[in-house]
């Protein structure tokens, strides 16, 4: 078993990609975390985030009051599952930021 990590900047240098996951024989067999985090009011702030805890593998979507929007993605290919999860945040990340950004300041 293998586990492979690393962080991706995006262009803004105030956004990235936090990959973490584990690999045997060339699959995936665990997804430990898909996370878009964002620089905000001087710190690092996950924002969107995929995972298998709670023995399910699903999407939480912070709130800057710390509440978390749980949606569950049934799937039964994790490369499948790990391959969405980056690309849904690497579509997304600007909209879950912007979303972020108005529940901060009230506009829910």
């Amino acid at each position: 078993m293998g586990e492979k990590e690393w962080l991706q900047d995006f262009e803004t240098g105030l956004d990235r990609l936090r990959i973490h996951f584990v690999v045997e024989q060339g699959q995936v067999v665990k997804i430990v975390v898909v996370q878009y985090e964002a620089y905000i009011d001087g710190q690092w702030r996950a924002i969107v985030r995929f995972d298998e805890a709670h023995g399910f593998f699903h999407k939480d979507i912070m709130s800057p009051s710390g509440q978390q929007a749980k949606i569950a993605k049934p799937t039964a290919d994790k490369n499948l599952a790990l391959t969405d999860a980056i690309n849904d945040i690497k579509q997304f990340w600007r909209a879950y930021r912007q979303a972020y950004e108005g529940k901060k300041h009230g506009h829910e």
